[in-house]
This record gives structure tokens, sequence and C-alpha cells, in this order.
């Protein structure tokens, strides 16, 4: 079957040796193509004495009539279908995971609180942004000489952009800058907490950082994350302070820093089973006893730690209902 096969395309040697291709030499001949036959040409073949046989242009391109060659093509493309559609799906995952971080920087924490904007007319709009940058460029100055920043620095930068009612955030740089300002005025603005003060340098907390974030160009939801960061250290410094105080007998300084506590959770509240507070539970459990951590719930408690009793309890690692 294999030789009768090979003999119908002209393709079997004579004397019965082994496979030989045809020779494409010679110019080509005027007699019709065979019935039946696609495009190609007549050429003659030196192994069959210089007969002419007809090879279709798509056999010599090896596209029709080869079954492999149309197998691995069909291979080929369906492989770079394959690379396309693995292509296109990194893109479409990389545009959707871009789209959840925007959506996530654009949520406004639950304290939020913009300040009401400044009243800038235009002919002084120009000579009031020119001073916020040169605010800023204070500022920058100091973080390069390595001198920390004061409360009563980003106060001036706040209100030197509330009065041109203008952000300079095109002008923070590197974005490490952008940062350390925004984690500096986290802390002031906690300390004011802290103090229930709402009318020191710093003024109402929470629309303090709203101001400052807008001012220097940090997003709502880094915000409220570096924030929460803050409020979970700050929780945790003041809990082994409490604890430190009542085993020196000093419930009165350890009710003060309690109180304390309460001010900054109240200005920014921590959400309901938040992930910062279970870590500090964890690290107060291998420094204190669990008989410690609750006494120092029923203290929170007594001097009216009210809605903040929950956030308390979660990072004590205590049940509210201690008893």
């Amino acid at each position: 079957m294999y030789g009768t096969t090979l003999r119908v395309f002209g393709l079997a040697p004579r004397g019965g040796g082994g496979l030989s291709l045809p020779s494409f030499g010679g110019g080509g001949s005027r007699r019709k193509p065979p019935r039946g036959s696609g495009p190609g040409r007549w050429v003659k073949d030196r192994t069959l004495g210089g007969r002419e046989i007809w090879v279709e242009d798509a056999f010599a391109r090896g596209t029709r009539g080869n079954a492999l060659s149309g197998s691995l093509e069909g291979l080929g493309a369906g492989s770079g279908l394959s690379e396309a559609a693995a292509k296109e799906r990194r893109r479409r995952e990389a545009k959707e995971a871009a789209e959840r971080a925007a959506s996530a920087d654009a949520t406004e924490p639950s304290w939020w609180s913009r300040p009401p904007p400044g009243y800038c007319p235009e002919s002084a709009r120009e000579e009031r942004l020119i001073y916020a940058r040169s605010v800023l460029a204070a500022l920058s100055a100091k973080r390069v000489s390595g001198v920390e920043y004061d409360p009563a620095d980003l106060v001036a930068l706040r209100d030197a952009c509330q009065a041109a009612n203008a952000s300079v955030s095109d002008r923070v740089r590197p974005e490490s800058a952008r940062s350390g300002i925004f984690k500096a005025a986290v802390e002031f603005a906690l300390d004011a907490a802290s103090q229930r003060s709402t009318t020191g340098v710093v003024g109402v907390p929470a629309q303090f950082l709203a101001g400052i974030a807008e001012d220097v160009g940090v997003p709502p939801g880094k915000a409220g994350r570096t924030v929460a960061a803050g409020v979970a250290a700050r929780t945790r410094r003041d809990l082994l302070q409490a604890g430190a105080q009542r085993r020196q007998g000093d419930d009165g300084g350890a009710m003060m820093t309690l109180d304390g506590i309460i001010g900054v959770l109240d200005a920014f509240p921590p959400g309901s089973n938040s992930a910062e507070f279970e870590m500090i539970a964890d690290g107060l459990a291998l420094t204190s006893t669990l008989e410690e951590r609750a006494g120092l719930l029923k203290m929170f408690q007594s001097i009216g730690g009210g809605g903040n009793d929950a956030a308390i309890a979660e990072a004590l690692g205590v049940g509210r209902d201690w008893s």
C-alpha cells in the first residue's frame, strides 16, 4: 500500500531503493495541468528519467494536501490564541487590581471631615499660592537637614493652603516626603485628640488631618490606613504604660493614661474586628497576665469608656463581661 501511494505521486524510485524526492530543476511546461489539480507547474523529475510531473504550489508551500503541516499550523494558531488569551487575562487582572486599589484609596474613612474651603479672591490667588509653596519649601529644607517637624510647621502649611484655596501636592517630592509630612501630622493630631483638645494649635484633629491630606496629595483611603496604624500604635503604647502604672500602685496615673485613649478613639474610631487591635492583643498576651488585662478593662470602663469598650476589650484580648 505504501509503495502504491508513492508510485501514484511519482515519488517511488526505480529499482526499489529508498524514498527520493523529485528534483525541481528545469523549466516549466506548457502542458495543461491534470484535471482537478490546484495551482502548480510541470517539472522534470530526474529520478524518473526526466519524466514530467505536476507539482502543486500548495504542496511546495507545505500547506495543502499535507496533513502533518496542517496539524502543525493548527497547533501554532491555537498556541498563538492561547498566548493572546493569557496576555489579555493578565492585562484584565492588572486593570482590575488597579481599579480596586484606586477605589480603596478614594474611600473616605469614617472620621474624614473636610475643613471648610477658604476664600481667595482671584487677584490674590497667585501671591497666596507662592507663599504656600514657600512654606512647603521650608518643610523640605527641614527634612533634608534632618530636623523634625513641629505642629506649628504643619499648621502654617494648612493655613497657607486654605488661604490660597489650593493644594501644593504637585510640588511635594519625593513620595517619601508626602508620607513623612502626613505621618507627622497624624502624631500631632493624636496628641491633640488624647488631650480632648479642639482649640489648640492643631484645632479639630480630624479636620486638620483631612485638610493636610488634601494639601499634600494623600488620598483618603491611604490617609485612613495611616491613621488606623497610628491609632493602634498609640493604643498599644498607652495600654502598656497604664499596665505598668497599675503594677507600681499608681492607679491615678493609669486612669489619666486610659482617658487619653478614650480621646483618641472618640476622634478616630477603629473598625470592628480590627486586625491592628488583634495584633495588640497578641503582643500584650506575651507581657501581661489575663487578670492584669481584665483589670485594665474594668478601669477603662469605670472612667467612661462608653462606646470604646468593645475596641479596648479586643485590644486587651478579654471579654467585655469579664468578672
